[in-house]
């Protein structure tokens, strides 16, 4: 019977020193660095932020710019309502904003100040001296002249365009006077012009229905996909 009990003890499987380890590592429990974790979500804080940033910024941006296009489109229709009572209320000759006229030069006879086709700001005056420039509708005139004062006797101005060789035939009184020319854009009064030619009006709507559905269209493709499809 001892016999027996030796052989089977002999026989019996010896467990290393490195095979108790190896269970021991695979039994141990794993440990997870909460810093990690910590660190992706700040990441996706991060981005999430800058999206908002980026979609405010954009929309005070648009707001911006609607803001300024209808504060210009406000102040272009107070300016059409004041011409037009001027002209129609007030019967002017030449319709002005509170004293101030735009005219477009439709001769040469003031050729190398004032060219033909520019688009000339007058403004109404209390007094004026020689070497204005003044633009004048005298007795039973129509179109406006815009020539310079060369002398003045008493309240009659004598005047003559740079270009010709002699005076006006007429002297202008002052309540004849619109006003002084205080500044000159040039070439623009030819746009003015093309405008009042047959089909230049057609020809300006149809250039702004083109650039509005440009915009449109632009708009459109530059939203994400997930918009469109909504």
């Amino acid at each position: 019977m001892d016999e027996n009990r030796k052989n089977v003890k002999d026989f019996s499987p010896e467990i290393s020193d490195e095979q108790t380890g190896k269970e021991h590592d695979a039994n141990t429990d794993v440990k997870v660095d909460p810093q990690a974790f910590a660190g992706s979500s700040a990441d996706v804080a991060g981005a999430d932020s800058t999206e908002a940033k980026k979609k405010r910024t954009k929309k005070i941006v648009g707001w911006t710019f609607t803001g300024i296009g209808l504060a210009v489109i406000a102040f272009l229709l107070f300016v059409v309502s004041v011409l037009a009572v001027d002209r129609f209320v007030n019967r002017s000759p030449v319709p002005s904003f509170f004293g101030v006229a735009t005219l477009v030069v439709a001769t040469g006879s003031m050729s190398g100040t004032i060219e033909e086709g520019d688009l000339i700001i007058v403004k109404r005056a209390d007094e004026y001296k020689i070497g204005d420039i003044v633009t004048f509708l005298g007795q039973g005139d129509e179109i406006p002249t815009t020539h310079r004062i060369i002398r003045i006797d008493g309240d009659k101005f004598y005047t003559k365009g740079d270009a010709n060789n002699a005076e006006d035939p007429r002297a202008v009184l002052k309540e004849d006077v619109v006003g002084k020319v205080v500044g000159t854009v040039p070439y623009v009064g030819l746009f003015f012009r093309w405008l009042k030619e047959e089909l230049g009006w057609l020809y300006l709507v149809a250039g702004i229905a083109v650039i509005a559905s440009g915009i449109v269209l632009l708009k459109y493709f530059s939203q994400p996909k997930s918009k469109k499809e909504k």
